[in-house]
């Protein structure tokens, strides 16, 4: 999210001595590979009590230690074997690994996982800096959060992989960067680069974004979107911005479903009526708890933003740029929630469907059903200033074409009740699905789709100089009757794609989201210097100033 100051550690040869290769001789002790330090027999070093008590064993026992290391300085990946008949985890067989499997305050416990590996396959990680043993470590440890983190980001990208089109790749083409503790600040990020986590103090102590699973799916969820819908990246429109922010918090959901241990307390909390407040609606509890206590305004007292909410549909160039978070406003993290909310209860009414007295088992399987819907619609859908009708309407199709409109009830309902469609626009999308195939026009997988153009704006309408401020936005405002709900009867009226840009420039250059530094100095007449986290940056190319996108973060302002 943040990319104004970026620190980096140096990366570790991540493919010369992975733990799961390794397998030395049991009758000597091996030499670590390629070095001769740490030496072999350096005898274990107490470390900060770590949660399973290691036992001294003869080098050649059948059972090697697990050797626990101090927390600082990191130490390098040993090549040790594991007993594999030793490890209880979820994720799988191999080395053991203590994680938060949802965030650190929602009140579940620790549980244990194993060490994941996350170069291989599709869609590449790799955390930078040197990677400490893997082990069982306490939490508060920088140890802890390096494999907290790592398991994190396998759940999360884990539950895309079925649905991703084959040789997908990052914006980076090659493994995508992850930062664990990238500097200070209350923040994190997704600059198509990295994955930056990073920590800030509040009342004395200390907190790290790295440490709270919600966040990290949060982030990686950016990333996914952004290699199934690339188009999206720089389009200057606020549904678009706020659905990339919706998409992240729905990965968090999605990733957490596929938890029995959520999956249980959460059915224990909720009676199976998945629509209320609880610990998969509470999005980064810790996180959203610390901006509580530095400004009320800016979050709720138990979570960053909450998939439960009484939202309904407004167009966002109707909305104040900024607003207390009781409120919506047009600021992508604050508009995101609508979309979030309408999701969020349709995928309580699919549950309502796959079970009246659901277990763990189904509501795992409803959230699996609802990433593939989730994934088609995404990938379908055109990129219109109406973008939030024109997902959610995907979303309907891609049911009908995943399940044969086993939930198409429960999702009509969803979206109508939040405004995302009308009534006018539901009566009329069999038809319009119809239609759409009848002319051969754009299609499920979205190949065909009309991914967005150039838009020439007035730069002094921005208080810039003179000049034209090229942006990218949608090509057409909405496709046939799909519509939002207006506020009294009926549909919103179409809306212009030169007014929904304008509205997004209005929001982003007031909130100071927007770095003139590559341009001449005294360009704009309110640089917004003492704001530090910019999302997007503006050049100056053939006497026109054309505006990209950095990244997307947090969008935690109030620390500036």
């Amino acid at each position: 999210m943040k990319n104004n100051k970026r620190v980096t550690a140096k990366k570790s040869p991540a493919k010369k001595a992975p733990p799961v290769k390794a397998k030395p001789a049991p009758a000597k002790k091996p030499a670590a590979p390629k070095k001769a330090a740490p030496p072999a027999k350096k005898p274990a070093v107490a470390a900060k009590k770590p949660i399973v008590p290691t036992k001294k064993v003869a080098p050649a026992a059948k059972k090697p230690p697990v050797v626990v290391k101090k927390v600082a300085p990191p130490v390098k990946i040993e090549a040790a074997p594991v007993k594999k008949s030793a490890v209880k985890a979820s994720g799988g067989k191999g080395v053991p690994i203590t994680v938060w499997e949802n965030d650190p305050e929602s009140g579940l416990k620790l549980a244990k996982s194993s060490a994941p590996t996350l170069a291989l396959g599709p869609l590449p990680l790799q955390i930078l800096g040197t990677a400490p043993k893997a082990a069982l470590y306490n939490p508060g440890t920088p140890n802890f959060r390096y494999w907290n983190a790592a398991d994190a980001l396998r759940r999360a990208r884990d539950i895309w992989k079925p649905h991703l089109p084959e040789g997908i790749q990052w914006q980076s083409g090659n493994a995508l960067d992850v930062q664990i503790d990238g500097g200070e600040d209350l923040n994190a990020y997704y600059d198509r680069k990295t994955l930056s986590f990073l920590h800030g103090t509040v009342k004395g102590k200390t907190l790290h974004t790295a440490d709270s699973p919600n966040i990290i799916a949060h982030e990686l969820g950016h990333a996914v979107l952004d290699v199934l819908r690339p188009d999206l990246w720089d389009a200057a429109l606020d549904e678009v911005a706020a659905f990339h922010e919706s998409f992240g918090d729905i990965t968090a959901i999605l990733t957490a479903l596929q938890q029995e241990s959520v999956c249980e307390v959460v059915l224990k909390e909720t009676g199976g009526m998945l629509y209320q407040n609880s610990a998969l609606s509470r999005i980064a509890e810790q996180f959203g708890k610390a901006v509580h206590s530095l400004n009320p305004n800016s979050a709720p007292a138990d979570c960053l933003r909450n998939a439960v909410n009484s939202f309904f549909y407004r167009e966002p160039m109707h909305l104040p740029p900024m607003a207390p978070h009781s409120s919506l406003s047009s600021e992508p993290h604050s508009y995101s929630r609508l979309f979030t909310a309408g999701f969020f209860e349709g995928v309580s009414g699919m549950l309502k469907i796959q079970s009246n007295k659901p277990k763990v088992e189904d509501l795992m399987q409803v959230g699996r059903d609802a990433t593939a819907i989730l994934c088609k619609a995404v990938r379908s859908a055109a990129l219109s200033a109406a973008f939030y009708s024109e997902v959610a309407a995907q979303v309907i199709w891609a049911d009908g074409a995943l399940f044969e409109g086993k939930y198409d009830g429960a999702l009509r309902s969803a979206f109508v009740r939040r405004g995302i469609l009308s009534l006018e626009a539901v009566r009329s999308l069999r038809a319009e699905a119809s239609r759409i195939v009848n002319a051969g026009k754009p299609n499920a997988g979205g190949d065909e789709m009309p991914r967005g153009r150039d838009m020439m704006m007035r730069a002094s309408a921005y208080g810039l100089g003179e000049g034209a401020l090229v942006v990218r936005t949608a090509s057409f405002s909405r496709r046939g009757m799909i519509a939002s709900a207006a506020l009294d009867a009926g549909s919103t009226p179409v809306p212009g794609v030169e007014q929904a840009t304008q509205s997004f420039l209005e929001t982003l250059f007031r909130r100071g989201r927007v770095d003139f530094s590559q341009c001449k100095p005294g360009l704009s007449s309110v640089p917004h210097s003492h704001i530090k986290r910019k999302t997007h940056y503006l050049v100056e190319q053939n006497g026109q100033f054309h505006l990209h996108r950095r990244c997307f973060d947090d969008g935690y302002e109030d620390g500036m």
